[in-house]
């Protein structure tokens, strides 16, 4: 595969912002290199050169691994779907709302709405593409969330894990899900920490920044800006325990070394890494972030 690259600057400035490495795509193993840089005025962290939006798609193969839903087949991994990431958000969610309309923007597998308690919630979901998982519950959409609008009936909530930073569009997301939710709604965006104590340690090779499918990698500085843009008031900042995990940065660490390993899929070395994890979310310094906003009335 390959793909001519174009330049970008600052998704919010447009500046060019200081180049910090360049990166391979370490997880799916495609083609190119890629630009991370940084703009130190809206500490925000985004590709240069990048893919064309036109071409992104070709870098999102079927094994891309948020499309590929978790099977639970032994008594061990059924205790461990009780404990999955579907449940962590579902009781995330449960903490500002109970149930009611609920759109899920960038649904992958649609793991999340089928853990959602169908009497209490309508659910709606988008993607690129139809999974073929048989999870997605409720009405699907395809299409892109940082382009056209969603012509649907207000909702309650808008969920987007770790799907705002593959968009080429932020403010056009964020428009559209105000134009979405009902006044007061809530608006849940779970993304990659640049400044968590995982990125420090893996430095270029974090998976956090995904290239090039992660656009832009957002602090809480700039998502905050584009937040009040849109007209939405951060509610509440939650270190995320859905993210990429250690084990998986052991993986891409590897990898740029040569080595074709499943590391993040080894429950023992998940459990034994999981006290980095713990310390990580104490010192809110996880690798991810939940972000819970609400649309001024």
């Amino acid at each position: 595969m390959t793909s001519a690259h174009e330049t970008a600057g600052c998704l919010l400035c447009r500046s060019g912002g200081v180049r910090l490495y360049t990166q391979r795509d370490l997880n799916c193993r495609l083609d190119g290199e890629f630009g991370q840089n940084y703009c130190p005025a809206c500490d925000l962290f985004f590709l240069s050169p990048r893919v064309p939006e036109h071409d992104i798609h070709r870098y999102y193969p079927a094994t891309y691994q948020p499309w590929r839903p978790v099977r639970y087949a032994s008594l061990l991994y059924r205790i461990a779907g009780a404990l999955s990431i579907p449940q962590i958000r579902r009781r995330r969610i449960a903490r500002f709302l109970s149930g009611g309309r609920i759109f899920d923007a960038g649904c992958g597998s649609g793991a999340f709405l089928a853990a959602l308690n169908d009497q209490a919630w309508q659910k709606f979901g988008m993607d690129v593409t139809l999974p073929d998982s048989g999870l997605c519950a409720g009405q699907f959409h395809t299409g892109h969330f940082d382009r056209e609008p969603t012509r649907m009936e207000p909702v309650d909530a808008i969920t987007m894990w770790h799907v705002f930073e593959h968009f080429y569009h932020p403010r056009q997301a964020l428009s559209n899900a105000a134009a979405l939710l009902r006044p007061g709604g809530y608006l849940f965006i779970s993304i990659p920490n640049p400044h968590s104590i995982e990125r420090r340690v893996f430095g270029k090779y974090w998976a956090g920044w995904d290239p090039p499918r992660h656009i832009a990698t957002y602090s809480r500085r700039a998502l905050e800006t584009l937040l009040t843009e849109a007209g939405f008031r951060l509610q509440a900042i939650v270190p995320d325990a859905t993210g990429v995990d250690w084990s998986f940065n052991l993986n891409l660490l590897m990898s740029a070394r040569g080595h074709s390993l499943r590391l993040h899929e080894s429950l023992v070395l998940r459990a034994l890494l999981s006290p980095l994890a713990l310390l990580s979310r104490l010192l809110r310094r996880s690798g991810s972030t939940l972000y819970v906003a609400r649309r001024l009335t």
